[in-house]
This record gives structure tokens, C-alpha cells and sequence, in this order.
């Protein structure tokens, strides 16, 4: 079965949604650090994209007949090393993927200040990979 372009597209469209729902926040570094209501709100919409880009990383190996990985973070580094996302790109998402794993199973206590200083790096980052899975799928 190919890859399901609709389904990309419908991913590719609540991830920005997500994103652009962080972007227009803009909070203060005192306002995000102390008010859970910001952080909770940013912590969830990064997970809810990563997990976007998660689906469709699985999906593309899964369509492709590539391997399947065990990892989420091996599943990028796998589109990184075929050529579907910049290699530098695909180590930037492993760690999108250790993100959302500490979000999700509650490991570790979250620095909210560190967070505040890394996020828009990290929209950033999957902004990329989405404009990176368009170019992809351009190419089949």
C-alpha cells in the first residue's frame, strides 16, 4: 500500500494548528514558568505535535517497506538515514521524541525554565520536519 497522502496531509494540518497555537502565546519567561496554565497548555500542544510527527514517521517506514523500528526515536533516525529528513533534523526529532516520552510518563520533574528557553527551537524544528515530509512527499 502506498503512502496515504491525505492522511499526511490531515496530520501535516493538525500539527500546525498545534504549532501555530504555541506561537501565538508568546508568554514572558516569569508568566511561563509560574502559571501551569501557560506551561501545561505549551507542554501539551509540543506532544500532541510530536506525536503527530511520530504518526507520520511510522506510517511513511510502514508504507515504504522499510524496517519497522521499536522507537520512536530510532523511527526518525531511520527517515534521516533514506533521505526523507535531513540527518541533523532526524537527531533533533529523536530528541522530540525523549520529550514526549518525559511528558507522557510523567519521568523526571520538568525545568519550566529551560523549557521556556528551548521551545521555540523546537517549533521550529517541527515546522521543518513538516515542510520536510512535504518536500517527500513531492518526490514519490
Amino acid at each position: 500500500m502506498p503512502v496515504d497522502r491525505t492522511l499526511i496531509q490531515k496530520k501535516l494540518d493538525f500539527l500546525d494548528q498545534q504549532l501555530s497555537g504555541v506561537e501565538n502565546l508568546e508568554p514572558d519567561e516569569a508568566s511561563f514558568v509560574e502559571k501551569a496554565d501557560i506551561h501545561d497548555l505549551v507542554t501539551f500542544r509540543l506532544q500532541q505535535s510530536v506525536e503527530t510527527c511520530i504518526d507520520i514517521a511510522t506510517h511513511i517506514i510502514a508504507e515504504s517497506g522499510l524496517p519497522r523500528r521499536e522507537t520512536a526515536k530510532d523511527a526518525f533516525l531511520l527517515l534521516g538515514e533514506q533521505g526523507v529528513i535531513n540527518k541533523d533534523l532526524s537527531l533533533r526529532m529523536g530528541k522530540a521524541a525523549d520529550f514526549r516520552n518525559r511528558v507522557v510518563h510523567g519521568y523526571n520533574n520538568f525545568d519550566y525554565a529551560l523549557l521556556f528557553n528551548d521551545y521555540k527551537d523546537n517549533v521550529k524544528d517541527l515546522r521543518q520536519f513538516g515542510a520536510e515530509i512535504l518536500k517527500f512527499l513531492g518526490q514519490i
